[in-house]
């Protein structure tokens, strides 16, 4: 799965509100090198939380748009398109703010507190019933979305933007990256598991409004989470003085253009959200029209495919420690990729089979999830100690706006391919349209998980080299206060 995160007077829509948190300053702490217990489940409970978001969108919205509201595939797939596209733009955005956010809970964590319920309501009114059709039912759907990725992002970037000032040890990074995709997925399991059966359930009575319920349920769970991740994280590297507050746009672009580093690392996760985009979207379809099984397969495998992560977690850190991040990032995606091409040379295996290699790829993928979120903030120091400039909100924003735009046009791809194969919702698929299911779900991840192989080939800042760097930004930062 993909991977795949104020005081009282902020207002997220508000670019002025950072200003009134200017108020408290917080303290500055000298930093140990280790994190503690808490820190990491504290962190950890972040991504559990936004996994009860974005699982359900990426497995499930686009099948709901097609099937339950009725929209054409062309349109449905436009719709998430647009709307991921617009989530990536406005990220940058929110990166800047955040970075240039004080409060007396630090610069990322009161963006969590205090944006945790509008992030629920928004979720909810995605699937809320209307009785629109056709332009009103676009329109509906287009805006709902628009808004709830609008308010994700206004919590999820500083989430993502806080792992660089909790430490800047790389291992530690990677260590509290690890933690981090464990907890989402087994966020991911719990709400794969249960989405289905719980549309089901809330189906027997208010079969109108059972999306609707379910949407409710899990956001409701979600914000108590976000609240317990607010408490056990902390800021404890303050930067302030080389900090991005006072940074114009112009010189972080600079920074960015010549981080070549960070090009690698986006273009490679770019591709990888292709594969990933194509995997999930396409599963459920894969599943009911092609294996003809009921939505409940495809909840099991959802959660299936976390579960197996959470255990390649601890393989891959490990692998990560002995062969590094970018053959650890090569070695997983091979797995990958020979497992959905046996999938594709078999054509039509049972659900037994397929569960099996879904499984292997899955264990294949877990290795991105651990590698990706620690090498960003490496960059973060590569792009300081290059340019002098300090911009982990940005980069953080920036990053989540490529990834966002490569997922927002595979969702487009996948919606016109539908069409293109002749699919026709709630009925039986012709051969043609079957033989490109199979395609859409082997196929298209193979050739891009490939290319994010081939891009990370040439990736070369390494744990030696980034130390290096950390370690002339501290003699840099020395000289500078003498």
């Amino acid at each position: 799965m993909d991977l795949f995160r104020p005081s009282p007077s902020v207002h997220l829509s508000n670019p002025g509100s950072a200003n009134a948190m200017n108020q408290t300053a917080p303290a500055v702490k000298a930093p140990s090198t280790r994190l503690s217990l808490k820190h990491y489940l504290g962190y950890g409970l972040g991504d559990f939380a936004f996994n009860f978001y974005w699982l359900p969108l990426q497995v499930f919205l686009l099948k709901y748009y097609t099937d339950v509201l009725g929209l054409s595939s062309d349109a449905a797939g436009l719709i998430v398109m647009i709307c991921l596209i617009w989530d990536g733009l406005v990220d940058p955005y929110v990166g800047i703010l955040a970075s240039r956010t004080r409060s007396r809970f630090g610069r990322y964590r009161p963006y969590m507190l205090y944006g945790s319920v509008p992030l629920a309501i928004s979720f909810s009114l995605v699937f809320l019933p209307v009785p629109f059709e056709q332009t009103a039912l676009i329109v509906y759907a287009l805006a709902t979305q628009l808004l709830f990725r609008s308010v994700y992002a206004a919590v999820n970037i500083p989430y993502g933007a806080m792992m660089a000032s909790m430490t800047r040890d790389s291992m530690e990074r990677n260590n509290l990256a690890g933690v981090r995709m464990l907890f989402a997925f087994g966020g991911s399991a719990i709400v794969g598991y249960f989405t289905p059966r719980l549309v089901a359930w809330f189906g027997v009575d208010h079969p109108d409004s059972a999306h609707f319920l379910s949407a409710a349920l899990l956001s409701s769970i979600a914000t108590i989470v976000l609240f317990l991740s607010f408490a056990g994280t902390e800021e404890r590297v303050d930067d302030d003085a080389h900090a991005s507050s006072n940074v114009k746009l112009w010189p972080m672009l600079k920074m960015i253009s010549r981080n070549v580093p960070f090009m690698q690392a986006s273009a490679a996760i770019a591709l990888f959200g292709v594969a990933s985009t194509a995997t999930s979207a396409s599963l459920a379809y894969y599943v009911e029209y092609v294996l003809h099984k009921d939505a409940t397969v495809t909840g099991n495998l959802i959660s299936m495919i976390p579960l197996v992560q959470m255990l390649a977690i601890l393989p891959w850190t490990w692998f990560s420690r002995r062969i590094g991040k970018r053959w650890a990032w090569i070695l997983g995606l091979l797995i990958a990729i020979v497992s959905v091409l046996v999938l594709f040379a078999w054509k039509t295996v049972d659900q037994t089979a397929l569960t099996i290699l879904i499984g292997l790829s899955a264990f294949g993928c877990a290795s991105i999830a651990v590698n990706f979120w620690s090498i960003v903030p490496d960059t973060v120091e590569y792009g300081e100690w290059q340019s002098g400039v300090r911009a982990e909100g940005f980069v953080f924003g920036l990053v989540t706006l490529i990834q966002k735009t490569a997922l927002g046009l595979a969702n487009a791809f996948v919606g016109m391919y539908l069409t293109w194969i002749g699919y026709v919702p709630n009925q039986a698929q012709t051969e043609e349209a079957q033989r490109g299911l199979l395609h859409l779900i082997t196929v298209v991840p193979a050739v891009a998980m490939l290319a994010s192989c081939a891009v990370m080939i040439f990736y070369r800042l390494n744990t030696k080299r980034h130390a290096e760097i950390v370690r002339q930004i501290a003699e840099r930062r020395q000289v500078a206060t003498a």
